[in-house]
């Protein structure tokens, strides 16, 4: 995980309870106790609040407030005779943020969807992307990276993503709180 300064790494239980307390949700003490089950599962509610905010988060939010990692000791690499390379991405990854393949000058930081209009350029030998101007193309599962360089070596040297912790925590910047969602 990278920039750890005010990254905040929280269980499920100490994130429902952190956005309780935001939300003015949080328990007040009492000398009795009253029980009722004819009412709404509150933190059932504002759990799946908060896993729908954080896929959003992972998404969509700048890659500084988010754990990224290069996960590319895990990538299945392909290469056809074109020399186009075919990544299957970890599970793990919900978005890439910089790949590089051995040989290329510089890194691919920009990824083209599916149904980008450049990506009809990567079907031309004369057009595709190469060592010099790297394309990649990600279609969620896997990326096609444009092009091994000839007579070059298929390795991934870096693959650093966006990915969803395995633990199940949320991990996020502290800046990231500003986005948690009011109650409505």
């Amino acid at each position: 995980m990278e920039n750890t300064n005010q990254m905040m790494d929280l269980s499920e239980q100490q994130m429902l309870a952190l956005y309780k307390t935001m939300t003015h949700l949080d328990e007040v003490r009492r000398d009795c106790t009253i029980e009722r089950d004819d009412g709404i599962d509150l933190d059932g509610w504002l759990a799946l609040r908060l896993q729908q905010w954080y896929a959003q988060l992972l998404e969509t939010a700048p890659v500084e407030w988010l754990p990224v990692e290069d996960v590319k000791a895990q990538v299945a690499l392909t290469v056809d005779a074109c020399g186009v390379a075919r990544a299957t991405v970890p599970a793990q990854c919900v978005r890439p943020v910089e790949w590089q393949l051995a040989g290329w000058h510089s890194s691919v930081v920009s990824f083209m969807s599916p149904r980008d209009p450049q990506v009809r350029l990567q079907h031309n030998p004369w057009t595709r992307g190469s060592a010099c101007r790297p394309a990649a193309i990600d279609y969620g599962d896997h990326l096609l990276l444009y092009s091994v360089p000839d007579g070059g070596e298929a390795r991934v040297d870096v693959a650093r993503c966006v990915v969803r912790p395995a633990d199940g925590h949320y991990r996020f910047h502290a800046s990231a709180l500003s986005t948690l969602p009011p109650l409505e």
